[in-house]
């Protein structure tokens, strides 16, 4: 069986790992460390219906992910970018997905014998001899305990994923993918195209709209009403110690702000800064390494004849961010960019050109304009900052303690009624606030988007108050007012993003009217640069695209990606309305079809459509045995990571 979950591991990787796997990850685990600062007597880091997801599991999983991390991404793996990455939700989540298949692997009757764990644990190098036999039982149990185990929760375990791979397997074995899939798949990926395209943005318009009438307004509402249907919206009325207004009341004793200046110096220093241009050629199918390496060394003679670098950096780099400021950088300090690009440009003197250097992005010739040194800056200079940020610390302390304080008494006293928590605020520093009706994903004022505050508001049941939780203005309180269930909106409801709709649609109509006028012109003659110049403005090349991609330059634009795919080079495209504006294009190169290349390819076309297949049938399945079972996570252990409302499921 341990063949099955290797030959099948490339379907699901995302959830199974290999019994070697294991083995690998648990030389990295400190099991002495406490990751999570020890359970504290609490039995589980979660539980998935009676299964339990032990801190020992967690542990090993995080350490797992963060080692398969460090790997993959090198120096470039910061503590930064493990926090973007959330690996401990990562862990929690993975190690509930296991747990939801082994239920299911249970429910369908399968197992795994003990014939199946022993040949699956003899496939294991290092527990087999040169001759191919076992190592014996007492070398297998001093493996086990140089990796923190022992045989009973390795055997276990083993056998878990033996089960789970049988799962996969029946999953694997229901897939069917049909030769018009294969095809049409393959066509998506093979057809490609490229594009020069004028973008007339609608908002050079704006001032032609006009005034909008009430039946305007009513005419776009009632079309598209069932499209502005408001998800479920909820009201609350919240305490909020204002951290801002407890910040400018901060007083310092004599000497306070010094002290802390040099206890903090690092802080307030500066690091050494180079401020660069480049110029990239990327390496793709169309170019090798060799072949960009050589024209960039063309591109450096050049320079050193007296071209200038800015002009040619916007004539022919590819990078796309910079390319229009004549590939300028900026300054930036060390850790900002790619361990190769760093090395060179702060290996160079200024006004010096350095390159081709190669990188996982191409190959850049690097002109370095200046360098600024890094060190400490004297407290004079800084002494703002100093207060500033003295201030803010010690203000966001002083609000997380009077919000505790104020959250003990409305526990304490059952203080529940809208009159008892304005009789809390003081009008200063805590102030009793209501907010409009908002959905889950909308803009909380005074808040903001995708919030804490929000998250809260919506996990918070009928009569109940939350937590402190941090907000931009400070720590608030919250508790639900109304709820309002989904519903068909009135035209007042939804009057403000009507009238920006209306208007939106009539600036894009105006942009196709141009632009048609512009097609006309081009079929009576003019080129595509002409018509722009009438414009004011430069066509763009996109790069080449396919079916299922964005155009570069342009972004996700379905219909200029499909009406481009129909045209031969030469040909020109649109007016094609996007949703800032229309666009007019010239097809610049065109790869169809080739049925002997789809011959050669169809079988990995087959196989990578099973595979995704596979995964979003297991996907499915997980969602399902989610919303069946009841999956709670530790809280302790979700705020020590910070990751209440990362939508981790229910925090007991």
């Amino acid at each position: 069986m341990l063949k099955i979950l290797r030959d099948n591991l490339k379907y699901l990787s995302w959830i199974l790992w290999l019994v070697i796997g294991i083995f690998i990850a648990f030389v990295f685990v400190d099991f002495g460390g406490g990751l999570s600062g020890g359970s504290g007597g609490r039995a589980a880091a979660a539980t998935v219906g009676d299964r339990e997801i032990s801190y020992r599991d967690f542990e090993r999983e995080y350490r797992r992910l963060e080692n398969q991390y460090r790997q993959a991404f090198g120096e470039q793996f910061t503590p930064e970018l493990a926090n973007q990455l959330k690996l401990p939700l990562q862990a929690l989540e993975r190690l509930v997905d296991q747990k939801l298949l082994l239920g299911e692997a249970e429910r369908l009757g399968l197992a795994a014998s003990d014939r199946e764990v022993q040949e699956a644990i003899l496939e294991i190098p290092g527990l087999k001899d040169s001759a191919g036999n076992f190592v014996g039982h007492d070398t297998y149990e001093r493996f086990l305990r140089m990796n923190g185990l022992n045989s009973r929760e390795f055997e276990d375990s083993v056998r878990e994923e033996l089960m789970i791979g049988k799962l996969q397997a029946i999953v694997s074995a229901s897939v069917d993918i049909s030769d018009a899939a294969v095809e049409k798949s393959y066509r998506e990926q093979a057809e490609r195209a490229s594009i020069r395209f004028l973008q007339l943005p609608a908002s050079r318009f704006q001032a032609e709209v006009g005034s909008l009438t009430t039946a305007d307004l009513q005419t776009y509402f009632d079309a598209h009403r069932e499209e502005l249907r408001l998800p479920e919206q909820r009201v609350v009325d919240y305490l909020l110690v204002d951290s801002v207004k407890l910040r400018a009341s901060m007083n310092f004793e004599p000497g306070e702000l010094d002290r802390y200046y040099r206890e903090h110096v690092a802080d307030f220093s500066t690091p050494e800064q180079v401020r660069a241009r480049h110029i990239l050629l990327k390496v793709d199918d169309k170019r090798s390494a060799m072949q960009a390496e050589r024209e960039l060394a063309n591109v450096k003679q050049r320079l050193d004849q007296g071209a200038d670098f800015a002009q040619l950096a916007g004539e022919i780099s590819e990078d796309p961010g910079s390319k229009a400021r004549g590939g300028d950088l900026g300054y930036f300090a060390r850790g900002r960019m790619i361990k190769e690009f760093e090395e060179a440009a702060f290996g160079a003197e200024p006004n010096t050109v350095v390159g081709p250097v190669k990188t996982s992005f191409g190959f850049h010739l690097i002109q370095v304009l200046d360098k600024r040194a890094g060190g400490e800056r004297p407290y004079a200079e800084v002494e703002a900052q100093v207060r500033a940020k003295l201030a803010a610390e010690r203000a966001d302390g002083e609000a997380e303690r009077r919000a505790n304080e104020l959250a003990a008494k409305i526990d304490k006293e059952k203080l529940t009624t809208e009159e008892q928590w304005k009789a809390l605020a003081d009008g200063e520093t805590v102030q009793f606030l209501t907010t409009p009706a908002f959905g889950k994903d909308d803009v909380v004022p005074g808040i903001g988007r995708g919030s804490a505050f929000a998250s809260s508001a919506f996990a918070l049941e009928d009569g109940k108050v939350s937590p402190p939780v941090k907000t931009p203005r400070g720590m608030a309180i919250l508790r639900v007012k109304e709820v309002k269930a989904p519903r068909l909106p009135e035209l007042s409801d939804v009057e403000a993003k009507v009238r920006a709709a209306v208007s939106r649609e009539r600036m894009i109509d105006r942009t196709m009217i141009e632009l048609g006028r512009g097609r006309t012109e081009i079929a009576a003659g003019k080129t595509l640069d002409q018509v722009a110049q009438s414009f004011g403005l430069e066509p763009r090349a996109s790069g080449e695209f396919g079916a299922n991609g964005t155009v570069p330059g342009l972004g996700a634009a379905p219909e200029v990606i499909q009406a481009a795919l129909k045209l031969a080079p030469g040909q020109i495209g649109g007016p094609v309305r996007t949703p800032s504006g229309a666009v007019l294009f010239e097809v610049t190169d065109r790869r169809s079809f080739d049925p002997t290349a789809f011959a050669a390819e169809k079988a990995a076309t087959r196989a990578s459509l099973e595979r995704s297949e596979v995964n979003r049938l297991l996907g499915a399945l997980l969602d399902q045995k989610k919303r069946a079972e009841k999956v709670n996570y530790d809280r302790p252990l979700l705020e020590q990571f910070g990751l209440l409302g990362e939508g981790a499921g229910k925090a007991s």
